[in-house]
């Protein structure tokens, strides 16, 4: 399960590093990612997983008790993701995705540093 932390930890950083880089490249990405209603629910269902699989793992992490709120919180963005639906959703990305590109960058950088954290945590 660690492994599969890695993995999810590398991803997230290096999306948070393609919108430090090129802030354009990832609002193209998050646009393209919640034009339909099978973008929203497959986040959705990367929430779950991704929730369940802290849960799980996070016994065998370095900060078990940190690993195991942030798969709480997972879920429990899946569920509100879920209750708001994919147009309320959509209307937040569309004004996320209007904002300057040092907002954009600033939201990189914990999306970067957040991926690390799990990396170094699952180890």
């Amino acid at each position: 399960m660690s492994s599969i932390i890695v993995v999810f930890g590398i991803a997230v950083a290096l999306l948070g590093a393609m919108g430090l880089v090129r802030p354009t490249g990832l609002i193209r990405f998050v646009e393209t990612a919640w034009q339909s209603s099978t973008g929203f629910y497959l986040a959705v269902t990367v929430r779950v997983v991704l929730g369940v699989i802290l849960i799980v793992a996070a016994p065998d992490c370095r900060f078990p008790d940190v690993v195991r709120i942030l798969g709480i919180v997972s879920l429990i963005a899946a569920a509100v993701a879920a209750i708001l639906g994919h147009e309320r959703l959509r209307s937040f990305v569309e004004w996320w995705i209007g904002r300057p590109a040092g907002f954009i960058r600033g939201w990189s950088v914990a999306a970067v540093a957040f991926g690390c954290f799990l990396v170094y945590a699952a180890f």
